[in-house]
């Protein structure tokens, strides 16, 4: 029989593995839904059924009792701004619903990984982030491998016209968990202490996020970096912000020889290039933001209430918008208004001052690869709706837990492990 332990780290290592692999389940409406969402279910019931698991439950509660606030707050305001429901004249109460319930799923990932890491420590962050990378990199092939064979004629569900996107059936989607996964990549690289942090599997991944040609993804990767650097340099840590330098340097080069070598990265850099021009699709975005900050000025404290983005511009328009702002900022602010606006927003930005605060009083390299994961996913957010993206609350979950103390003392005293045992860490 399996023991506890085996189990636990069992069901971890799948619903890490699963994430990324995604697909449309229509229930009443569409609903981007993951495999790990499944697993989630069990994982579920085998927490719920054993004893120990509720104890450690308890203590998780406890002890990150913030996030806990931050969720039920976030949940609460959406479900108040339903009260403007009575007064709007179009209304999707389906889709409102909806939205409540695929937040709360997320609510159900963040206390399920809580509970784990407080039961294994250390062990358990290494063990999730060493499966993330082998999802990271599976997802990497894939969105390679798509490119190629477009490339030659072959048309596949992992491209988007000539646009890697992999099993997250978008380029953007694909995009922002690439630019996670390599700000997790690395810190696990640190975590397991390899001297070299920028590796192949590094190198495959910063590939596959050119190849989705999301410029909203690369862009803010760039813009991220360069912040992170910036607050290296005047916090005077040298040190980091040269062999960041060099080690950009070289994988500017190698992108560059990959391009001159072949044409494979044409379609994706030119697309970056021509970003703001007439027919890029961002006409129409900053028309959805004009339009949202307008429902919102209708309805400022509350909103027009969760998920009514679309049903509301009939009522207010007199035309029906196929499509919800692309703005995860607007659209919180749109439809649940300053209250929900607030209680979404201050959770991730204490976590960001957080990691800023620490990387310049402390210096510590995983706050310093955290922090342009972070800093990326909230430039992107600008472009893209992600409040229901499992992986984007898992990452936030584990900067929280970074930050509540474990593992951050392992740059003196790094964790190796050798198979499926890890010295240096706590046993449960």
């Amino acid at each position: 029989m399996l023991s506890t332990r085996r189990l636990d780290f069992t069901l971890v290592s799948f619903v890490i593995l699963c994430l990324p692999f995604m697909f449309h389940l229509d229930v009443m409406i569409t609903l981007n839904v993951s495999f790990s969402d499944i697993l989630m279910v069990l994982v579920m019931f085998w927490l719920i059924a054993h004893q120990e698991n509720r104890e450690y439950m308890a203590i998780a509660l406890r002890k990150y009792y913030l996030i806990i606030l931050y969720m039920l707050l976030f949940i609460y305001f959406c479900i108040v701004s339903m009260v403007n429901y009575v007064t709007n004249i179009f209304i999707d109460f389906p889709y409102g619903v909806s939205a409540i319930l695929k937040l709360s799923v997320n609510f159900v990932y963040i206390i399920v990984f809580l509970i784990f890491f407080e039961k294994y420590k250390e062990e358990l962050l290494v063990l999730v982030l060493r499966w993330w990378k082998i999802a990271a990199l599976i997802i990497s092939f894939q969105c390679i491998g798509s490119v190629i064979l477009y490339q030659m004629g072959m048309d596949n569900p992992f491209n988007l016209q000539g646009r890697a996107q992999a099993t997250l059936n978008d380029p953007n989607l694909a995009a922002l968990y690439l630019i996670i996964s390599l700000s997790l990549v690395i810190v696990f690289s640190i975590l397991s202490g390899k001297k070299m942090i920028i590796n192949l599997p590094v190198l495959i991944i910063l590939l596959a996020l050119t190849l989705t040609a999301s410029r909203g993804g690369i862009l803010s990767l760039i813009i991220s970096v360069s912040i992170v650097l910036f607050i290296s340099l005047i916090s005077a840590r040298i040190k980091e912000l040269i062999l960041f330098l060099f080690i950009g340097s070289f994988v500017f080069f190698i992108i560059l020889w990959i391009n001159q070598s072949t044409d494979i990265l044409n379609f994706a850099l030119e697309r970056v290039v021509r970003i703001g021009t007439e027919g890029d699709g961002t006409s129409y975005r900053i028309f959805l933001w004009q339009s949202a900050l307008e429902m919102w000025a209708s309805n400022p404290f509350l909103g027009i209430g969760i998920g009514q983005f679309i049903p509301y511009s009939t009522e207010m328009y007199g035309d029906t918008f196929t499509n919800i702002p692309h703005n995860t900022y607007l659209s919180f602010l749109t439809e649940t208004g300053a209250f929900g606006f607030i209680a979404f927003i201050w959770f991730p930005v204490l976590i960001l001052g957080s990691l800023i605060i620490g990387l310049i009083s402390r210096g510590e390299k995983i706050y310093f690869y955290l922090l342009i994961g972070l800093i990326a996913l909230s430039i992107q957010a600008l472009s893209i709706n992600i409040e229901n993206i499992r992986f984007v609350w898992l990452y936030l979950t584990i900067a929280f837990v970074v930050l509540k103390g474990f593992p951050t003392q392992h740059e003196a005293t790094p964790i190796v492990y050798s198979g499926n045992e890890i010295n240096g860490g706590d046993k449960s």
